[in-house]
């Protein structure tokens, strides 16, 4: 059954910059393991950013009366942006602001203002080991430090959590990762610096078929679903499948040789002769 009847407004419930929602097609096409990724994305809470949960469940108010802790996310945007760069799960958030004067009286009869917090983006030349190659990214503050904690842009793209890294970016580059690691597993003559690359990063290796479908959307998922469902269906015309069968049977029979034919039965009196003994026999 699709997510869709799953969670009828699973996707509006979670925020995130890009959500995965297909229908009874995709459910007939689309792979298992890819399925299960997307339902452990959109199940996945995401991390505490913006605002500092209480990890309290209950607290004493000012009148000394035992309350129920309410642990409320803000509402945060993730605009088009955020998938092209990373953000560390940072977004823009939206607030109301009053004015400031001077004057007190004032001030409360101002009326609020609507204003929004964007973090502060910065490109960044970083190196990925495993595809050998700079990139040349928009990056947080957050995220520079969560790429520093992680020792690298490569360990960061790669045991972080779809959820957390929340950048199609980011997802991209974790599958052209596992593509690499995937196929050069497979090489013999691999250099010495390679085969330390590839050893190290060797307990994030998952299967090729895997790795390439690793971070589509849902629209590039369901295109290669049906070229691979295209490429295994039989489509080669009609009219070579008959020439290719005709050529066989041209073949055969220039090996075997023509059949002899058989012998036509010849009556043993003509019509002339025939003729002349009826008119003989009415005379």
């Amino acid at each position: 059954m699709p997510i869709r009847n799953h969670f009828p407004i699973f996707h509006k419930l979670k925020q995130a910059a890009y959500t995965y929602v297909w229908t009874d097609k995709c459910e007939r096409l689309l792979p298992k393991h890819y399925k299960e990724r997307c339902l452990n994305f959109m199940m996945k809470d995401p991390e505490a950013v913006h605002w500092i949960p209480d990890p309290r469940k209950y607290e004493y108010n000012k009148d000394g009366l035992l309350q129920k802790v309410q642990n409320h996310p803000i509402l945060v945007k993730y605009p088009v942006q955020c998938n092209q760069g990373l953000w560390g799960g940072e977004g823009v958030v939206q607030c109301f602001t009053k004015p400031i004067t001077g004057r007190r009286n004032r001030d409360d009869n101002m009326c609020r203002m609507p204003k929004f917090y964007a973090p502060v983006l910065t490109e960044r030349k970083l190196y990925s080991e495993i595809l050998d190659k700079w990139f040349e990214i928009p990056c947080t503050n957050r995220a520079m430090d969560l790429i520093d904690d992680a020792f690298g842009l490569d360990y960061y793209v790669l045991q972080t959590h779809e959820r957390h890294l929340n950048s199609k970016l980011a997802m991209d580059l974790r599958r052209k990762m596992l593509i690499t690691l995937a196929t050069e597993s497979q090489r013999t003559n691999l250099t010495l610096v390679r085969q330390k690359i590839l050893k190290r990063y060797e307990k994030f290796m998952i299967p090729l078929e895997e790795a390439e479908w690793v971070g589509l959307s849902i629209r590039e998922a369901l295109e290669k679903a049906e070229q691979e469902e295209e490429s295994r269906r039989d489509t080669t015309p009609l009219k070579y499948l008959l020439a290719d069968k005709y050529r066989q049977e041209y073949k055969e029979f220039k090996l075997q040789g023509p059949k002899p034919m058989e012998k036509k039965l010849t009556p043993s009196i003509s019509l002339k002769d025939f003729g002349r003994a009826v008119k003989d026999y009415i005379k």
